[in-house]
């Protein structure tokens, strides 16, 4: 196969948990967009150097935080939304994810789905507008009507509350809270 061909398969499959990935590491969706974008470039410059022995997904979002490393040290008002600890602790989450069963990400995520389904109305609203629109929190916390503090608190209200609940189901370790 193609080197190009086995990369638009690739890039097919795992773009939604790429993105996912950038959401949950950068929480700017103009960042989300730059970023995914220049992870795509190096992956297809790198992509001869790929070992097709390995799973893409990881080479993927070893290259994705390189890259979100690189642009926040290029801009400052990246840089609080890109600590090691961040990095490292959804890395082990999606790495996590993966060893669920299911052939796509979508089926991986069907655990995800059900915790969000769980969750009162207004987290429910509040992990929508952030991780499913993409809205950064300031946008957010405008389209709800709430004061920007009031919507962080409540967004992190539901993010322990999903914590909980993939913990709960096995996906999350203690130490990852």
């Amino acid at each position: 196969m193609r080197s190009e061909d086995f990369f638009e398969i690739l890039v097919r499959q795992h773009s939604d948990m790429l993105t996912a990935y950038l959401r949950g590491l950068a929480f700017d969706e103009s960042l989300v967009e730059d970023a995914f974008q220049e992870t795509l470039i190096t992956a297809w410059n790198l992509i001869d150097k790929f070992d097709r022995e390995r799973p893409f997904g990881p080479w993927l979002r070893g290259i994705a935080r390189n890259t979100l490393l690189a642009m926040g040290r290029k801009k400052k008002r990246y840089r609080h939304h890109l600590t090691e600890l961040m990095e490292r602790r959804f890395d082990e989450q999606m790495e996590r994810m993966e060893q669920q069963p299911g052939d796509t990400f979508a089926e991986q995520m069907a655990t995800l789905r059900d915790c969000v389904a769980r969750l009162g109305d207004d987290h429910r609203h509040a992990v929508d507008l952030v991780y499913i629109r993409g809205l950064d929190s300031h946008l957010a916390a405008e389209a709800s009507g709430l004061p920007e503090e009031t919507f962080r608190k409540r967004l992190y209200r539901a993010r322990l509350a999903l914590a909980e609940c993939l913990r709960g189901k096995g996906i999350f370790s203690e130490a990852a809270a």
